[in-house]
């Protein structure tokens, strides 16, 4: 039989008036009936289990052949034994699997926004890294160590923002955090502590708005037109805080313009009040000088947050704020109250990466790469959608696409699913009215080059079955 410890959660009482073997069967038999022993779970061999238990091997050996011939196991000559199907038929037991999720409509394009190209993961550069950075690491490194970000991370993203973002920081600022969700949660309980109670939202922006309406905040919608965030609208009194997305605004791709830039500033600076910068995608541009982050112009105001979920993959979790001295402590405090920081390997890995030069040229392929996808679907939209307007596609991984009218954007969904077919819709990122025409978001960073015309001609055929 093949060799294999597994454990197994079996209590033996031997003060129990039920025999050993009573023992044994019964537990197995209730856990395969609850559902914590499920369908295709592999038991350990008789051998083991009787191991474990410090009981005879064929006491075991007999439990397993009378729960074998009630149905509850499957055994083979040679092979373990594993809970069968059989099992769930019992009409006392509740189901022990649960059923299947449905499966998702099969997309042949798709086009929504949110995502990097999964598959350009740098998956070999990553173990790399990590392999590295395990080498490196002291034993230290492998205990609780500073939640706030270890320190090699730190200085290497001090060194990259100054480099590439304008962002200027010193290690001691930047705080490490599991994504820009977390990031955000932890700046609207560090605004609450400092006393600000509400803040500037971007409209159409983010949408997902539950971690500062948990906080206690009160949100204030403010329009965004070609030039970005109109702060001159906000005429609430109340207001001592803004979230924006200056480089390349969210979802619209505008660029938040220089007198309005300073405008914000200004205004944030007559309430003591402080900004968060989210820099979501601001490494890929293409046909634009390159746009300095905010916080380069007011450190002491700007709270500045990036993440790699754009940069590597979201699955990674990680980002970071660069936070003005005077909320750092405050941050870090609510920081301490939630959790003990994110993986410290993984943090070390992507100091690596960073100061090897890895993660540049990664970004520098990366942004080759969106940039053919990106041309690609401009000259589709140009064949397919001539009287589109298509615009904030100077950066970013996607483009918004205006159509001429208003389509009925529930039936347009519908016809675009059965073509296997997806893309976003700016309706969806208002949080009052949306616009007077239609405009879809259309990502081209997870379909393929050969995918893209089709796709778009695709698009353009649903359009008109509306």
């Amino acid at each position: 039989m093949t060799s294999r410890q597994t454990e197994l959660l079996i209590g033996l009482n031997r003060d129990h008036p039920a025999t050993l073997r009573a023992q044994i069967e019964t537990q197995l038999r209730e856990a395969i009936r609850a559902g914590s022993l499920k369908t295709g779970v592999v038991l350990p061999s008789s051998r083991e289990l009787s191991r474990q238990l410090a009981v005879s091997r064929p006491l075991v050996s007999e439990a397993y052949a009378q729960l074998a011939a009630e149905g509850y196991l499957a055994i083979r000559q040679g092979a373990l034994p594993v809970v069968t199907a059989a099992s769930n038929s019992d009409p006392q037991a509740p189901l022990a699997a649960a059923a299947k999720p449905a499966a998702a409509p099969l997309l042949r394009y798709d086009f929504r926004i949110g995502l990097p190209d999964l598959t350009s993961f740098p998956k070999s550069l990553w173990l790399k890294a990590t392999g590295k950075a395990l080498a490196q690491m002291e034993p230290n490194d492998f205990g609780y160590g500073d939640r706030h970000g270890v320190l090699p991370l730190r200085v290497a993203l001090a060194d990259y923002l100054g480099r590439v973002r304008g962002v200027i920081a010193t290690p001691d600022q930047i705080v490490v955090t599991g994504g820009f969700e977390a990031s955000r949660s932890l700046f609207a309980r560090a605004l609450r502590k400092v006393g600000v109670a509400a803040m500037a939202i971007e409209d159409p922006g983010h949408t997902n708005l539950a971690a500062l309406i948990a906080a206690g905040l009160e949100l204030v919608k403010v329009p965004v037109d070609a030039f970005g965030i109109d702060i001159e609208k906000v005429t609430s009194t109340t207001v001592a805080a803004a979230l924006v997305t200056p480089s390349h605004q969210y979802p619209t791709g505008v660029v938040l313009s220089p007198e309005r830039r300073h405008n914000l500033l200004a205004w944030l600076r007559e309430r003591n009040g402080f900004v968060l910068e989210d820099d979501y995608d601001a490494e890929f541009r293409y046909d634009r000088r390159p746009v300095a982050a905010l916080q380069g112009l007011d450190p002491n105001t700007v709270v500045y947050a990036g993440t790699a979920s754009k940069a590597l993959a979201p699955a990674l979790r990680l980002g970071w704020l660069v936070v003005p001295h005077r909320l750092l402590e405050d941050l870090q405090a609510e920081q301490r109250i939630s959790d003990y920081g994110v993986s410290r390997i993984d943090q070390h890995a992507l100091a690596v990466l960073i100061t090897s030069g890895e993660y540049d040229r990664h970004l520098r392929r990366m942004r080759l790469q969106y940039r053919r996808r990106r041309q690609m679907l401009i000259n589709a939209l140009a064949e397919f959608m001539p009287d589109a307007t298509v615009t904030g596609i100077a950066a970013g991984l996607h483009a918004s696409v205006t159509v001429p009218r208003h389509y009925d954007e529930e039936k347009f969904a519908s016809v675009a699913a059965r073509m296997g077919l997806a893309v976003s819709m700016l309706t969806h990122h208002f949080i009052a009215t949306g616009p007077a025409s239609t405009t879809l978001l259309v990502g081209f960073s997870t379909v393929s080059e050969s995918n893209i015309r089709p796709g778009i001609r695709a698009l353009a055929t649903a359009l008109a079955y509306e």
